[in-house]
């Protein structure tokens, strides 16, 4: 069944309301029409069978036919702060770490960052990753959408907004003695991991003190170097096999 996601305030007692991109898709691309049903998710969890009684060109009205339970999701919440790689790679990076369960990824204009974005870029560029968020989580059937803030911050700022997590990590291409076999070799099961990766360029001498200074473990992946959207995804897959419900 066709699954769509919707704001929250969309949903009015028993009936949704569905805008935007997806209403074309709905008209033009599956020919929908009254009396057909889908499923609707509104981010936050909640999923709704639902039948639809209007498709206009401006929007498309449902009524809610079957609440369902929450749906799966990550046991663990992992937060990712990216530096802003090269071309194409945080599409790629947001889209395949959706998939994989990213609960936060924040990008993060970090020294080396070779991407300019400048104040007027930068919306662009957020509703951007934000919209491909949001369709790679209704095509790979999660119930949320991961968070992408507002803003491009650096890493200080980063480190604030992860002061309370369990775990932090800062993978580093330098650290040679701690290894992150050492570092998630641990009984208990942390309630959410923050992890920061570097851009194409790594991080700088003094960006490493920064994220210490706030509790962050410098660690490695082992001695081959890779690319910056390969070490994203090899490290949500290790969290979530490890401590998740992946495998």
């Amino acid at each position: 069944m066709h699954r769509f996601f919707v704001a929250p305030e969309m949903i009015i007692k028993n009936r949704v309301i569905i805008k935007g991109s997806d209403v074309n898709h709905i008209r033009k691309v599956l020919r929908l029409s009254a009396g057909d049903k889908v499923t609707i998710l509104d981010g936050i969890g909640g999923e709704y069978l639902v039948e639809l009684i209007r498709v206009t060109k401006k929007e498309v009205i449902g009524d809610i036919v079957e609440r369902g339970e929450r749906g799966i999701e990550p046991l663990i919440r992992i937060v990712i702060g990216q530096g802003i790689p090269k071309g194409d790679k945080m599409d790629i990076i947001i889209r395949k770490g959706t998939e994989l369960g990213v609960s936060l990824l924040v990008p993060m204009k970090t020294e080396r960052v070779i991407v300019k974005i400048d104040s007027q870029q930068a919306p662009k560029k957020i509703e951007r990753w934000q919209r491909i968020a949001r369709e790679a989580a209704r095509q790979s059937m999660r119930a949320t959408i991961p968070e992408i803030p507002e803003e491009i911050v650096d890493i200080q700022r980063f480190c604030t907004l992860c002061n309370g997590c369990d775990l932090k990590l800062i993978l580093w291409e330098e650290e040679k003695e701690m290894g992150l076999r050492d570092v998630l070799n641990r009984d208990s099961i942390p309630k959410d991991i923050a992890v920061i990766i570097g851009p194409e360029g790594g991080f700088s001498i003094e960006e490493i003190r920064i994220a210490k200074g706030f509790g962050f473990v410098p660690t490695g992946l082992g001695p081959n170097i890779l690319r910056t959207e390969t070490v994203a995804l090899a490290i949500l897959s290790i969290i979530q096999f490890k401590f998740g419900n992946l495998g």
